[in-house]
């Protein structure tokens, strides 16, 4: 089989294991934040600890275990991961012990770390410039429709039962190990993709990165925050707060979503915002403006406007990290290592300072802090000069 073909059946197995992989973590993370509270009966402040746990784990488990990952065959840490994953819900969705649904909520984070990384790295394997504008882009869409669709699927099964979508998580991380394992049997060419290190090792490019990719990177920390602040402390707001239903809720989660693909979808299929300093820096304080409207409004309406909006801004944000920190690079695993584990930071400090904030004053305070922070970066770059930032 042709390279070119090989390459182009590997790119769609990835970007359809991208796809159902955040489909099922998005469902399972949402899903968590009304099973602790319906089933263990945890306060908003122990429920983003708990968010804490296993994004924490995540963040120690990529830095732990990413030389031993890198030694490993690309398709072998998804594999791995999945089976992890899908046990570490498993029994979260069957104890009825706080403590071992921590436990357990330790090991999703780490099976995790052998997830994103490994096959964010893969995708943009050997590609620079436009080439891998369109890998890194269709790689965003692809997860994104994922975390797009699954809240609102979400929302309905919780009306249900919080263990119908946990359920439905474990049934598509299974999904996920089969289509790597038979696109493995398929197709030679992707079972002989080597290890990260042994492509390092047979490569004799030079590094040529952006030092954009600081700012960036701060950026997107400081948004992740505020995402998480959506995903874990908006869905409490709003079932204790607000006239939403948790499908209500689901829906305005999918705008967000919605937002985010089809943003993607456009900077996919354009450069212009290829190392433009200045929009990185209008784009972090657009966040912290949305975050101020998100403060002061109450009607559903305001709050779909309130979620397209970080929707778009959100796609912009995470672009310049995973572009900008990839581009002319030679240590792609490494610089995917360093942007999931800036995410993965931006979610600790969302979900705990969100989930204190809350707790103790309100959701609109917990918005004010947002925004304060995503403001940090941006004024960071106006006062620090051009080749530091």
């Amino acid at each position: 089989m042709e390279h070119s073909s090989v390459a182009r059946i590997q790119g769609r197995v990835l970007n359809s294991a991208s796809f159902i992989a955040q489909f099922a973590i998005s469902m399972a993370n949402l899903a968590l934040v009304y099973h602790l509270r319906i089933r263990f009966s945890l306060s908003a402040q122990m429920i983003g600890l708990s968010a804490a746990i296993y994004t924490s784990t995540y963040l120690l488990c990529c830095v732990a275990l990413g030389p031993l990952a890198a030694h490993m065959r690309p398709r072998h840490s998804v594999e791995l991961s999945m089976v992890g994953m899908a046990l570490s819900i498993g029994v979260v969705m069957t104890t009825h012990s706080v403590a071992v649904a921590l436990l357990a909520l330790m090991a999703y984070g780490l099976f995790m770390s052998f997830l994103w990384p490994q096959i964010g790295s893969w995708i943009a394997r050997g590609k620079e410039g436009r080439e891998l504008n369109r890998a890194t882009s269709a790689f965003n869409v692809s997860w994104s429709v994922g975390y797009a669709l699954s809240p609102q699927l979400t929302g309905l099964l919780v009306e249900r039962s919080t263990s119908a979508p946990l359920l439905a998580a474990v049934v598509l991380f299974v999904v996920v190990l089969l289509l790597i394992i038979f696109s493995t049997l398929l197709v030679p060419g992707i079972k002989a993709v080597v290890s990260e290190r042994k492509n390092i090792e047979s490569s004799q490019g030079e590094d040529q990165s952006t030092p954009l990719r600081f700012l960036s990177w701060a950026g997107v920390l400081a948004v992740y925050a505020s995402l998480a602040v959506l995903l874990t402390i908006f869905p409490l707001h709003a079932m204790e707060h607000l006239p939403f239903s948790e499908s209500a809720t689901g829906f305005l989660l999918l705008v967000r979503g919605v937002a985010t693909v089809g943003m993607f979808i456009l900077l996919g299929k354009t450069s212009w915002w290829h190392f433009n300093r200045p929009l990185i820096i209008t784009t972090l304080a657009l966040v912290s403006a949305t975050c101020l409207l998100g403060s002061r409004i109450q009607s559903f309406g305001m709050h779909v406007l309130f979620f397209f909006l970080f929707g778009v801004l959100f796609a912009l944000a995470y672009s310049f990290s995973i572009f900008h920190g990839a581009s002319g690079s030679i240590h792609r695993a490494r610089r995917m290592l360093i942007h999931e584990i800036l995410l993965t930071v931006g979610t600790v400090l969302g979900s705990v300072m969100g989930g204190s904030i809350y707790e103790r004053l309100d959701y609109h305070t917990v918005l004010y802090a947002c925004a304060a922070l995503v403001l940090v970066p941006a004024l960071a770059a106006l006062v620090r000069p051009r080749s530091s930032l």
